[in-house]
């Protein structure tokens, strides 16, 4: 199987720095050009089924790509959404150090040990996105899968194929609107692309300013 995975756009709560999880943030206009430009970069790729998160910005990024493949499966996968940042959701940065600075060091640092105040485990975004792994696997053995989803769940699985302690995944950046590839065969899983973003030019985010992570 081979695993294209996108990241959404940029949404508003990402311009304004404010955690957003499972809050239906939409995308920002930057967004919207974005998924427009990801789209045409993909427009000659083929895949065999396209899933989304059903969250909106996820949704709206993956439909974008979509339009140029009328013929290909789109299919909402509630696996793939982001992590539920509980109490944190719609804060700034600015606000959470405030208000959970311990809570904040430990998800930056050592996130396999974190849940937000009335989210969610990390242990359990790591069940469910490995275990969806696995079923496409099962179910798309020989094919060419793109998923549209987030930043934790696209760490995640680069984190999963590269074999790296889970502690480690806020140190990769996941640009908004960039394409990671997988590839998945009988032996170990190839990490093949990371966050390619040359089709967003002068659109593309600088980690600098999305410091909500």
């Amino acid at each position: 199987m081979r695993l294209i995975i996108i990241r959404h756009g940029e949404s508003e709560w990402n311009r304004l720095g404010r955690y957003q999880g499972q809050a239906d943030a939409p995308l920002s206009p930057r967004g919207l050009a974005q998924a427009d430009a990801l789209a045409e970069r993909l427009r000659h790729e083929p895949f065999d089924c396209i899933y989304t998160s059903p969250l909106a910005r996820a949704r709206l990024t993956g439909a974008a790509v979509a339009r140029h493949h009328p013929e290909v499966p789109f299919i909402d996968e509630p696996a793939l959404m982001e992590i539920h940042h509980g109490d944190w959701q719609g804060l700034s940065l600015e606000d959470v150090q405030q208000r959970f600075p311990a809570g904040l060091a430990e998800w930056r640092d050592h996130p396999t040990r974190a849940q937000m105040p009335n989210g969610e485990s990390f242990s359990n975004i790591l069940k469910r996105v490995l275990d969806c792994k696995e079923a496409l696997q099962r179910r798309h053995h020989d094919a060419i899968v793109l998923l549209s989803t987030h930043d934790v769940v696209v760490k995640i699985l680069v984190a999963d194929a590269l074999g790296m302690d889970m502690d480690r995944i806020n140190r990769i950046w996941v640009t908004n609107a960039s394409i990671s590839v997988i590839e998945y065969g009988a032996a170990s899983p190839y990490l093949v692309s990371l966050s390619e973003a040359c089709h967003l030019g002068r659109l593309e985010v600088a980690r600098e300013n999305q410091r909500a992570i």
